[in-house]
């Protein structure tokens, strides 16, 4: 049997010892998130709010600036088509109308909204007009179910669906 040289017992001992140190977690992040699921005539609905701790969700609005300055037919990133518009960015951290929660329209019946690294218990969900008015509220008690990562380390959870009835 041969034996092993010290600097290959070296490197196999540092590669290997991340991989038996308990209570280690990776230096990462993650969104949760909650989805509500629209009852009644969704005709006249133009915006749903997620509002946990007084603080309501804000829904990027697609850009209106060109989508790439790469020549038509070239991809920036070679290998992928470029086919979204990126998302307006919202109001920094600081602003008042800063929000760390967003949302999206998946359907004209189903939003779904991001709570990056938080699971709050309580939000307020509500459907709104164009013109700002609220034509559905109610608060809700949120169960979170976590569907990633691990008990110790944690990980991307989500809540609902929540039914919002117009």
């Amino acid at each position: 049997m041969k034996r092993l040289s010290v600097p290959l017992l070296l490197i196999l001992a540092i590669s290997t010892a991340g991989c038996a140190t308990p209570g280690v977690c990776p230096a990462i992040g993650w969104s949760n998130s909650a989805t509500v699921v629209l009852d009644g005539p969704v005709d006249g609905v133009a915006k749903v709010q997620f509002c946990p701790d007084g603080i309501c969700s804000v829904t990027p609005q697609p850009s209106t600036a060109p989508k790439s300055t790469v020549a038509p037919g070239v991809s920036a990133i070679p290998g992928q088509a470029d086919t979204a518009a990126p998302a307006t960015p919202g109001p920094p951290v600081g602003d008042p109308n800063y929000s760390p929660y967003s949302g999206k329209k998946i359907d004209d019946r189903t939003w779904q909204f991001s709570t990056p690294m938080s699971a709050p218990k309580k939000a307020t969900v509500r459907a709104m007009a164009a013109s700002g008015e609220v034509l559905a509220e109610r608060e809700v008690d949120l169960t979170w179910t976590r569907v990633g990562g691990s008990e110790q380390c944690g990980g991307p959870s989500t809540a609902g669906p929540i039914t919002l009835a117009l």
